[in-house]
């Protein structure tokens, strides 16, 4: 049985033997059924393939066995992604296996010679040097930098494109520079690079780009546009795409029932280093369940501090299921998205795997009140908005007991 779990797909080349787990099965098909709905010549099918050789990026096994099923139904869409991630098994203990391929798609007609003939040649070195490129900056005290290099139809060169959400979501920073250049952009990298929480940006898709754009728009409280956000919404909202889904789910597997996973996180190892500010809660929403808590703390009666313990919970996950709603749940769902996605991209694989279960368990029907992550933001919001609250508390059980307390437990002065 155990060997079955491991060696699930498995294609034997002469002395190589590509042969897949479970897990990387599962990941396969994900992809293969991703490339089964792009359409070869449609705009952001090179953006898609960029991304997955990225996520390919020191997996040769999982990139050649891709090839190898792609060149076993050759179509344009498959002979595509093959010249795009070739290079990447070139040079690996499988390299064997890309002749194969190669043979499969020339017997329908998709040869390689055809592109290096010097005239196509010059087109594809053309089209290579205009491409667009995007990326992600998580940064503390802002939601989500989000950069791009649009290429520019009119004049041949670029658009610098740099969007950016802060001051509690009251003020969307937008900068254009009408002159970009590819050795601006990638000087402008580095230097956001010093302020990010990961020492480097993330490079994404310009389709996710252009939705995070959006998403700021939408996010803003602020009612003053000015002619850079109108530019910038009128270039990027031809990569929006609002009916796809966030780049992550092209990274990592959807759980099946993230739900049962939330009980074992370790919170406070998952919020270290993020900028969990903009999930707090408002204080005046906060403001009842404050008020009870201080009664919980202070109670007349003399309860067990178990009790009392299980109260506080109760509280918070009272508070969470009422206030974690709508637009708030997406909010929080978001920005789990995009930590997993950053966390992957920066090979953090299981804390990853950790923001993944709880945006997961948000994107689904699981209670939020029972999700360990929106109970202690209630917390850390109360925190933040009372910050002698639970000073408080600490003080008053640190001090020696004055009250004089009869058998049935009531306190007198």
């Amino acid at each position: 049985m155990e060997i079955m779990t491991k060696k699930q797909n498995v294609i034997k080349k002469g002395k190589e033997d590509l042969s897949l787990t479970r897990e990387e099965s599962d990941e396969l098909q994900m992809i293969l059924d991703r490339l089964g709905v792009q359409d070869p010549e449609g705009q952001s099918f090179d953006s898609y393939l960029h991304s997955l050789l990225n996520s390919l990026s020191g997996r040769p096994l999982m990139t050649a066995t891709l090839i190898d099923r792609l060149s076993r139904n050759p179509g344009l869409t498959g002979f595509r992604t093959f010249q795009t991630l070739k290079k990447a098994v070139e040079s690996s203990p499988y390299k064997r296996s890309l002749k194969q391929a190669a043979y499969r798609f020339s017997q329908k007609g998709f040869r390689e010679t055809e592109e290096v003939l010097a005239p196509e040649k010059v087109v594809l070195i053309q089209s290579e040097s205009r491409k667009p490129t995007s990326h992600l900056f998580l940064v503390h005290g802002t939601l989500w930098i989000v950069s791009a290099l649009v290429p520019e139809a009119a004049q041949g060169g670029y658009i610098l494109i740099t969007a950016f959400l802060e001051d509690n979501f009251n003020t969307l920073n937008v900068r254009i520079a009408e002159s970009g250049t590819q050795k601006l952009y990638k000087e402008y990298l580095q230097a956001l690079s010093t302020h990010s929480i990961a020492r480097r940006g993330f490079e994404i898709p310009l389709r996710h780009a252009a939705r995070l754009f959006f998403e700021m728009l939408d996010f803003w409280t602020g009612n003053n546009p000015y002619p850079e956000v109108e530019r910038a919404r009128e270039i990027l909202r031809r990569w929006h795409e609002p009916d796809s889904k966030p780049y992550v789910y092209e990274l990592m597997p959807e759980i099946e029932h993230p739900g049962r996973d939330l009980a074992d996180l370790d919170v406070e190892d998952l919020l270290t280093e993020m900028d969990y500010s903009w999930l707090f809660f408002g204080k005046e929403e906060l403001s009842p369940y404050y008020e009870r808590m201080k009664t919980l703390d202070s109670p007349i009666l003399v309860v067990p501090k178990e009790i009392q313990a299980e109260r506080s919970r109760d509280l918070l996950r009272d508070a969470a299921q009422s206030l974690c709603i709508g637009a708030k749940r997406h909010l929080y769902r978001r920005f789990f998205e995009e930590q997993a996605m950053g966390l992957k991209l920066a090979g953090a694989e299981d804390k990853a795997r950790r923001a993944w279960i709880v945006a997961g368990a948000l994107a689904g029907e699981s209670p939020v009140g029972e999700n360990p992550v929106v109970s202690q933001m209630v917390m850390r919001s109360i925190e933040f908005h009372w910050p002698d609250a639970f000073k408080t508390v600490k003080q008053t059980e640190a001090e020696p007991e004055r009250e004089r307390r009869t058998e049935s437990g009531i306190i007198l002065p």
